[in-house]
């Protein structure tokens, strides 16, 4: 059997110890279980992510469509068509929509 050593700093060692003592488990299990954990599902056993982003992505959606607004189409409308698409050529699928 091997033996891994790492170190820590002494309050996150406390803390964690508290949380694992309080789950039935001491560090050395808790260890072990993470890695098994890491081996059974080929990756680290959480989520790795970076902090939060300042604004949520509901807040970042409405900053853009302030910034760039959508504009409505009516596509029974040719004008709007027409002011939408400017001038794309769409020749090649005329037969296809003018039948």
């Amino acid at each position: 059997m091997s033996m891994v050593t790492v170190r820590v700093d002494d309050k996150l060692k406390k803390e964690a110890s508290k949380i694992y003592k309080d789950l039935g488990l001491d560090m050395a299990t808790a260890v072990r279980m993470f890695l098994i954990q890491s081996v059974r599902t080929r990756s680290l056993p959480f989520d790795v992510t970076l902090e939060k982003p300042a604004i949520s992505d509901e807040e970042f959606l409405k900053m853009i469509e302030e910034k760039i607004p959508s504009k409505k189409v009516d596509f029974d409308n040719p004008v709007d068509v027409q002011e939408f698409f400017g001038d794309e050529d769409f020749s090649e699928y005329e037969e296809v929509f003018n039948d």
